[in-house]
């Protein structure tokens, strides 16, 4: 059995937010972990400790290391606004308290991870039947997906209408097929590399679509519209052409996994 659980993967399959299962595992006075993943490279962190009056530096080994006490409070408080930063994060190696000096929001090597004892302590997910919140114990991953993804034919009349933006419509289509909200956010960069605002391209789920990344912030902002454009910035933007930021992606998909 596994050791640890990946927090964000835990909340998917009991379709309930990351802050929400986060809170209960810290009531229950469960501790936090930050996990350094094997394919992850030394990073660098800042100890707590100064040292002539100097702050040093330390690379971190691959492995899990426990949060401090205040940085679970930090972490939980940053979920709680569907801010998943770790930068500035604490934790024990040993007995020495380390600062996680930067991750990148891209950056997948690094995760907030649970105890799999701790996870089994939780109480079973609800249940949403026919409106009414029934708590049971069902293999929830399936029914909490069927319960926030829609046909594909209302979907497309969704569409039709106006009603969904593109980003709602490609996560839904990522959550059926079981992807990470990281993953599906570096595939959407990559459908706009290859639109650059004149190529059509399809946006699964949704459909054709021509994409562009904002130049001054390509990592976080997405031009969006149905015909071709020539435009890279996120001020002054032409009548026909949307932005999307990763902010309101991240929102986005734990609106889904809440419903």
């Amino acid at each position: 059995m596994t050791k640890y659980l990946n927090l964000e993967e835990v909340s998917l399959k009991r379709g309930e937010t990351p802050f929400k299962v986060a809170r209960m595992l810290t009531r229950k006075e469960c501790k936090l972990f930050l996990d350094f993943r094997e394919d992850n490279e030394l990073l660098l962190c800042i100890t707590e400790k100064m040292i002539e009056g100097n702050y040093h530096l330390f690379q971190v080994k691959k492995g899990t290391y426990p949060m401090s006490l205040k940085s679970q409070h930090e972490c939980v408080r940053r979920l709680s606004n569907t801010n998943f930063d770790l930068s500035g994060l604490s934790f024990m190696v040993v007995k020495d308290e380390m600062i996680l000096k930067s991750v990148d929001d891209e950056d997948q090597s690094v995760c907030v991870v649970a105890h799999t004892k701790d996870v089994a302590k939780l109480p079973p997910p609800p249940i949403h039947m026919g409106g009414a919140t029934v708590t049971g114990e069902f293999p929830y991953a399936k029914i909490n997906f069927e319960n926030f993804v829609n046909s594909e034919k209302d979907l497309d009349e969704r569409i039709e209408s106006g009603k969904q933006k593109p980003h709602t419509c490609f996560i839904k289509h990522e959550l059926r097929e079981n992807q990470k909200r990281g993953d599906t956010w570096k595939k959407f960069i990559q459908l706009a590399n290859n639109s650059v605002g004149k190529n059509e391209v399809t946006l699964s789920g949704y459909g054709k679509i021509y994409l562009r990344r904002v130049r001054k912030n390509p990592e976080k902002e997405i031009l969006y519209s149905h015909e071709p454009f020539d435009h890279d910035k996120d001020e002054n933007i032409p009548d026909g052409v949307s932005l999307i930021k990763r902010s309101a992606f991240d929102k986005a998909w734990t609106k889904i996994v809440q419903q």
